[in-house]
């Protein structure tokens, strides 16, 4: 999910999805908000980035420190969802606007000169950062190693308005990512003092799912909480990685997004057996 802050004659943009949609995500945020202060990204995978060719030239792109090599990295991914994105809008019903098509027609067409710089962020933080965005406060915090080494939250104090990025999947199975710092126990403690922010009014933007409450953040810790235990009483009962990675635990078995459980599985299972001191 991304997210537009408009103030007074200014705005922010939290989040600029596939490559495929940049050109088009600006478009649509300079016609409702004006001036673009500022875009930034909760982390550092493709489909939070892949927007950033659009904005990188003229526009500050704000991230955590650890996400600008990790994104460094992605030319050819952000390459292959252009690419993707092509047959895709060719296929798709109804069919899109004429200028998203050419944007990617454009895009491809000069592929060859396509490089990490048009998506790499302009402006990192470490721990936190405030901006004000035409009269409105935005707050950026890091909090530690969540869904990976990255993550931020946009918190807009003032209107009880929080966008956590891909550290909440509400009723999404939650994407594990190692490779990119991601870890369950520490994601857990990160979502603690994400929920500190929050009272229950809090509007909050997950990455994926629904909008939702502070609830949502209860509901993650404690998915966690279960399925940590409930992959720890498979391993002691003898079953093996693919076995735990091919099933589906209640009282999760409804969740969204079913392609993404076995990356969660997979990833609480290595997990464990490495505070076990045992190999996947």
């Amino acid at each position: 999910n991304a997210m537009l802050v408009m103030g007074k004659g200014a705005c922010l943009l939290v989040d600029a999805k596939n490559a495929p949609f940049g050109k088009q995500l600006r478009r649509e945020s300079e016609a409702a908000g004006g001036q673009i202060l500022a875009l930034v990204n909760t982390h550092h995978h493709a489909d939070h980035t892949g927007g950033n060719h659009a904005f990188t030239k003229d526009i500050e792109v704000i991230a955590h420190d650890n996400a600008s090599p990790r994104i460094r990295q992605q030319t050819n991914r952000y390459l292959s969802q252009m690419k993707e994105g092509v047959k895709e809008l060719a296929e798709a019903k109804p069919k899109p606007a004429e200028k998203v098509k050419d944007d990617l027609k454009q895009f491809v067409g000069h592929m060859t000169e396509v490089k990490p710089a048009l998506f790499v962020p302009t402006a990192t933080f470490s721990t936190d950062r405030t901006l004000d965005v035409g009269g409105v406060k935005v707050v950026l915090k890091h909090f530690g190693k969540g869904h990976t080494d990255n993550d931020a939250v946009v918190h807009l104090p003032d209107l009880n308005i929080l966008h956590t990025g891909d550290l909440l999947f509400h009723k999404v199975y939650p994407y594990v990512d190692p490779d990119g710092g991601g870890n369950t126990k520490s994601w857990q403690e990160t979502l603690t003092k994400v929920l500190a922010l929050c009272d229950d009014k809090t509007k909050i933007v997950p990455g994926h799912g629904d909008l939702c409450t502070k609830q949502a953040l209860a509901d993650q810790i404690e998915y966690f909480d279960k399925m940590r235990d409930w992959v720890a009483k498979q391993i002691k009962a003898g079953k093996t990685r693919k076995e735990i990675v091919e099933s589906n635990p209640e009282p999760y078995n409804t969740y969204n997004v079913p392609w993404i459980r076995p990356i969660t599985l997979a990833g609480i299972h290595d997990e464990l057996k490495a505070e076990m001191g045992e190999k996947k």
